[in-house]
């Protein structure tokens, strides 16, 4: 994904952004459908589903979208499935499979390419030609992912930079430098990190000075959701640029893994698997998370926290990866024309300002707006935490045969996880496990 830096500046974002479209048919493509004379208005009933990963309260937000949407189009009624995210690819691809798929989809980086190399997303190019919907407003970076052989295929409405959420009140207590004041001086680190971790950290009590594992990820998973970031840090990465080969088995690999056991198995700075302490607990001092959490960080009221971004490693970069989820239709939809519609009306300008508050958008003039600036602690803490690091951040990367590789990742990491073996003996395993999958790419 290209680098692009965001400026900041006021947009006044106004209007609803609908579009009419015909009525859909099985088996016609979004394009073919919303060119006919009916507008969805003035149709039949049409029943559409939308798939998400979300928490209770991401639900919420779209179901008051959903609420608005039906002012203009009374016929069409949005049910929100939700899957949880570790199932979401698997449970996606038999549903695609069975023909019994939502009609729009939430879709994560990491499956995007299995989805577009099996056919089974719509068409979504007559996009770029729309002009109500403003498609050059959109950062072309963000583009690519969901773009092939020129055509695009998804729209995306989440684009963020794993950051660090801490706990002020812990760091104050110890009379520490919180992580914003130390990357102000240009001292924030992994090795800072780890020492602020130990003055915080309270085994005996529950207090931990760290977590790496983002809480909508599970441990098993966690090799990418999460700790790809402390591997690029470190100068290591888990796959070689053309995805073909193992990479991880190098002495930047075996340091990255080293350290990420020491917390939580010689220093005691970090929760052990299947500990679910959460940061609203008040008893972790730091966690690696993404702007979706900021709502359940909002209701905290025990004590004050803030965002920083992630801290610089050993390879001298920061490894901070940057999230990617689009919309996207699927094939087989029989109400592709009320689909793209509704699709649209979700990625208009003022939705996506809605979603900002969870989600770092697509759109330069929501992320460059004062209303987004303002969704976290302060638009100091945003711009530092968030907008600065887009520029350096990068794309988790993605596989066409993404589940084999996390089952057996899974699989490899459940060994650091239960101790069975050392770093370097799991590190040989997961390169012989690995390079036969990769390969046949």
């Amino acid at each position: 994904m290209k680098k692009w830096t965001a400026g900041v500046s006021a947009v006044v974002l106004t209007g609803l952004l609908l579009s009419a479209c015909g009525e859909g048919k099985g088996g016609a493509s979004a394009s073919d459908a919303a060119s006919g004379s009916a507008s969805a208005d003035a149709g039949k009933p049409v029943n559409l589903t939308f798939s998400i990963w979300g928490n209770d309260t991401h639900k919420k937000m779209y179901e008051d979208m959903i609420a608005e949407y039906k002012k203009t189009k009374p016929n069409v009624d949005v049910e929100i499935m939700t899957i949880p995210a570790a199932d979401y690819q698997q449970k996606i691809s038999v549903m695609l499979a069975s023909k019994t798929a939502p009609d729009i989809m939430w879709m994560l980086e990491r499956s995007i390419p299995q989805f577009l190399n099996s056919g089974q997303v719509e068409d979504l190019s007559q996009l770029k030609d729309d002009p109500a919907f403003e498609f050059a407003d959109f950062i072309p970076s963000t583009l690519e992912l969901v773009t092939r052989d020129g055509k695009l295929y998804g729209v995306p409405f989440s684009t963020p930079p794993n950051m660090i959420y801490y706990n002020k009140k812990l760091f104050e207590e110890k009379g520490l430098k919180t992580p914003s004041e130390l990357y102000k001086e240009g001292n924030w680190t992994y090795d800072e990190m780890v020492k602020a971790a130990k003055a915080i950290s309270d085994p005996g009590k529950g207090v931990y000075g760290m977590d790496l594992i983002l809480p909508s990820s599970s441990w098993t998973e966690s090799w990418m959701e999460s700790l790809i970031t402390v591997m690029w840090a470190y100068g290591a990465d888990y796959f070689s640029p053309d995805g073909k080969k193992f990479a991880l088995n190098t002495p930047q690999g075996e340091q990255a893994l080293q350290f990420f056991s020491d917390t939580m198995f010689k220093d005691g700075i970090h929760p052990k698997p299947g500990d679910q302490t959460g940061f609203e607990s008040g008893k972790i001092g730091m966690q690696q998370n993404l702007l979706s959490y900021i709502g359940k960080a909002k209701a905290i009221t025990d004590f004050e926290w803030d965002i920083a971004p992630m801290p610089k490693g050993p390879g001298g970069s920061q490894g901070t990866t940057m999230g990617y989820a689009a919309y996207m239709i699927t094939k087989d939809s029989a109400h592709k024309a009320e689909a793209l519609d509704f699709l649209k009306f979700l990625a208009g300008k003022p939705n996506m300002a809605i979603t900002s508050q969870f989600f770092v958008p697509g759109r330069k003039s929501v992320l460059e707006s004062d209303e987004f600036l303002k969704q976290g602690p302060s638009p100091e803490s945003v711009k530092t935490a968030i907008l600065d690091q887009m520029a350096s951040a990068k794309v988790r990367p993605g596989f066409a045969n993404y589940q084999l590789i996390n089952d057996k990742m899974k699989e490899d990491f459940d060994m650091i996880y239960t101790r069975s073996d050392t770093i370097p003996n799991i590190l040989k395993k997961m390169e012989s496990d690995l390079n036969p999958i990769l390969a046949s790419q």
